[in-house]
């Protein structure tokens, strides 16, 4: 009985593995749509810190594995996908391994397809970025080390090698979630050999790290490690020091999970997330006390020291995210906290299957002798989440904003016997030259900058903002859904 269980476990498993990088090939995203994009798109072409192919932290491990795939595939968007299926598969994995649901069982079933199904995980295994191989890679790091401090645990020793070994591979793949990790990490060292978890977190950033000192050299590395630092703390991050509007901040966070990270309402959304969300709240609130109770046992346990790394590891990368990430224009930074937020939406998914009528709560008393339409609405919810998901990933499939001003410029200077001048900002002159669009570029950085182009006589384009006093010949504006990027969802386009 016991060999006939672990056969449909691992099953289960491979049928997850297969559906999750299939999925994810047949959503690749054959276009560069974004400035971080690019530099990873880059990156597979010639990998190089200094013209910050990608940025630092250099992303080494992450960089080092596309390579590898795009080498046997000879395309580097199928490299990105494949990658994104298969931590996909470990996001799902270890987030059912740390809160300890089986696979096959009810529950595991609807938080797999939550999973799954969840919108921004789904567009970020997409996109040429290693958001996702570092969750993966943190999540399986965070359940080996907790295994291993469990005071019932197996295989312990081994367990926390591989736990502290992870964790220094993530410091390859995706450093910014390390604050996550702090907790259990330190833990870990009270109840383990210390030394000699110290030798599997050394082996793991060698592992890297050498690689990388040889291919870039150290003097190289320290200086962008250095202008790339505090350039994120100073200039360009947006952490608290350069967006320091809190109220904004924290709202950004609120709607990264709400809309972005689970596809639910917000101001200016299509009327189908309204319904996902009316559905949602009424299958939270309709077992709200069982649900809450069930979550805190799952994910924090109740007096063991085992169970709290969880709970102080979101809150440590709550404040980090909050002072620390730019948090106004980049969703995915909320991404560590999804699977957690996302195993609360499966026990009250779950719950509501398991409804009797002896219920006590008198929201349920309300609702007894209306068990069809709960699961009626389950259904719903689940159908409207799965719809919005798919919806803004067919549309991640088009070419974002700038992709498609690059599109349009390139044919323009095909049609053109002059060459085009191009007047935007440096960040989208970086984009266009990358892309081959050949033109001569005016860049601007201040509105003193703008004004002296009322002065250009010849015919040019500006991308982003209109001359003041002069009307354009032409106007443009070129757009993607935000929720899919929100960064420059709307770009008008000025010719003159």
């Amino acid at each position: 009985m016991n060999k006939q269980k672990q056969t449909n476990n691992v099953f289960t498993w491979v049928f997850i593995l297969f559906c999750c990088i299939v999925s994810r090939l047949l959503s690749t995203i054959y276009y560069i749509e974004d400035i971080d994009s690019l530099r990873f798109a880059l990156s597979m072409v010639e990998y190089d810190v200094e013209k910050l192919q990608p940025h630092f932290p250099a992303y080494p491990v992450f960089c080092f594995l596309a390579k590898f795939i795009y080498v046997l595939t000879g395309r580097y968007s199928l490299a990105f996908s494949i990658i994104g299926g298969i931590s996909t598969f470990f996001t799902i994995f270890f987030t059912l391994k740390i809160v300890k649901i089986k696979c096959t069982s009810q529950l595991g079933i609807i938080a797999i397809l939550i999973l799954f199904m969840n919108p921004l995980l789904w567009l970020m295994s997409n996109r040429y970025m290693p958001d996702i191989l570092g969750l993966a890679c943190l999540l399986g790091a965070f359940y080996y080390i907790l295994e291993s401090i469990h005071p019932d645990g197996k295989n312990s020793s081994l367990y926390s090698y591989i736990g502290y070994f992870l964790a220094a591979i993530l410091l390859g793949i995706k450093v910014s979630y390390i604050p996550l990790l702090i907790p259990v990490l330190l833990i870990g060292l009270k109840n383990n050999n210390i030394m000699k978890l110290f030798y599997a977190g050394g082996m793991g950033l060698l592992l890297w790290l050498i690689p990388l000192l040889w291919m870039t050299g150290w003097k190289t590395l320290l200086g962008s490690a250095l202008n790339q630092t505090q350039g994120h703390f100073t200039d360009f991050g947006g952490t608290v020091s350069t967006n320091p509007d809190l109220w904004l901040r924290l709202n950004k966070i609120i709607e990264s999970v709400v809309a972005d990270g689970f596809g639910l309402y917000w101001q200016g959304r299509h009327l189908i997330t309204v319904v996902s969300t009316i559905l949602l709240l009424i299958i939270i609130f309709s077992n709200w006390k069982s649900i809450v109770g069930r979550t805190k046992q799952s994910l924090f346990g109740q007096n063991h020291i085992y169970h709290k790394p969880l709970l102080i590891g979101c809150i440590f990368y709550s404040v980090w995210l909050f002072v620390g990430q730019n948090v106004i224009y980049k969703s995915r930074h909320i991404i560590p906290l999804l699977p957690f937020f996302s195993i609360g939406i499966a026990i009250a998914c779950n719950k509501i299957l398991n409804y009797t009528k002896k219920q006590t709560d008198s929201f349920q008393r309300i609702l007894k002798g209306w068990y069809p339409y709960c699961i009626g609405i389950l259904v719903c919810f689940l159908l409207s989440y799965s719809y919005v998901t798919i919806h803004t990933v067919i549309q991640h499939t088009r070419p974002t904003a700038i992709a498609q001003i690059q599109r349009y410029l390139l044919e323009k200077t095909s049609q053109s016997n002059n060459e085009l001048k191009i007047v935007s900002v440096p960040l989208i002159k970086y984009y266009l030259v990358s892309q081959g669009v050949k033109a001569e570029y005016i860049p601007i950085r201040t509105s003193k900058d703008l004004h002296q182009l009322n002065d250009l006589n010849s015919e040019f384009v500006v991308i982003g903002t209109k001359i003041p006093n002069r009307n354009p010949k032409k106007e443009s504006t070129f757009y993607h859904n935000p929720y899919v990027n929100r960064m420059w969802s709307e770009i008008p386009v000025y010719e003159y």
